[in-house]
């Protein structure tokens, strides 16, 4: 029998080895419909609430999708965070933070609206905030939206509008463009047990991206097999991708949770005693996973 010290040394030779590679699944926000042209990313808008979103939810996939030159990541942040009357403080900490997770400084914007106030209990109007996003969707040529989805992670009314709003935007600009429709991705919101389990959720993330990328070959190769016997199998105009019909997901190695780690730093005004437990406990610092919007 294997002694607890060996199963110990075991457990935390695998937490460690999960934490210095970086893993991601469908990292180009590819999606494909039966019998339609495979679509991957190439201009994403981030579309956050608050300073200090981009650093607490988003940094594992800001740090993956700026590294990549096959892509644009434009941010838009829809308050000044002035529930506090801190605003103009948050409009520069929000400027050292995107620098820090690698976001241009001509690419990300801050929108100060009267109609758009931080709390917890204001309400943000969807068609104002699909409005808003529309000239920068249009002049940057997006093609994906990235934002909360229904429960805003953490249930706040403003993450949850954000969502509201894109979703109306993507759907006002698929009745008006001749162009492919802008397609709108929403960061998953965790269960309760899952939310708060710190680095084990990228040991955990990681175990289930490999079994199911195992699953994916094996039957890549039953239909390799089958197209043996019946070629015509594989014959169609748009060839189906594996990642066209993945959900995206992004798990950080240790060096992208500290540049996550370093863009909150930034926004010293928000270092209250709870931040540092989230900090150091919350999935979302580690592992972003996204479901696709349906029309």
């Amino acid at each position: 029998m294997f002694s607890l010290g060996a199963i110990t040394a075991l457990v935390a030779s695998v937490i460690i080895g999960a934490l210095f590679q970086p893993l991601t699944l469908n990292e180009q926000f590819a999606t494909q419909k039966f019998r339609e042209p495979f679509y991957t990313a190439k201009n994403i808008l981030l579309v956050t609430a608050h300073p200090d979103d981009e650093a607490m939810f988003f940094a594992p996939t800001i740090t993956a999708v700026t590294s990549d030159p096959s892509m644009a990541l434009y941010h838009v942040c829809m308050s000044v965070g002035d529930a506090e009357g801190l605003g103009a403080t948050r409009k520069a900490e929000l400027s050292k933070s995107v620098d820090i997770l690698g976001i241009k400084g001509n690419q990300s914007w801050i929108v100060d609206h009267p109609k758009l106030r931080d709390g917890m209990t204001t309400e943000w109007d969807s068609e104002l905030i699909a409005s808003i996003l529309e000239p920068y969707v249009l002049k940057n040529n997006i093609d994906t939206i990235l934002t909360f989805d229904s429960h805003g992670v953490s249930g706040h009314k403003n993450h949850i509008a954000l969502y509201h709003g894109a979703a109306a935007l993507t759907k006002n600009l698929g009745k008006t463009s001749s162009k492919p429709p802008v397609r709108l991705f929403s960061l998953l919101s965790e269960a309760l047990p899952f939310k708060y389990i710190g680095v084990f959720s990228s040991t955990f993330g990681k175990a289930e991206l490999y079994a199911y990328k195992g699953l994916a070959y094996l039957e890549d190769l039953v239909v390799l097999t089958i197209s043996l016997y019946d070629p015509e199998i594989l014959k169609t105009e748009f060839p189906q991708h594996r990642e066209g019909h993945s959900m995206p997901a992004f798990i950080a190695s240790y060096k992208d949770y500290l540049k996550g780690l370093n863009a909150m730093m930034a926004h010293e005004s928000q270092l209250e005693w709870y931040r540092w437990l989230y900090l150091g406990t919350c999935r979302f610092m580690w592992v972003n996973t996204w479901q696709k919007y349906k029309l």
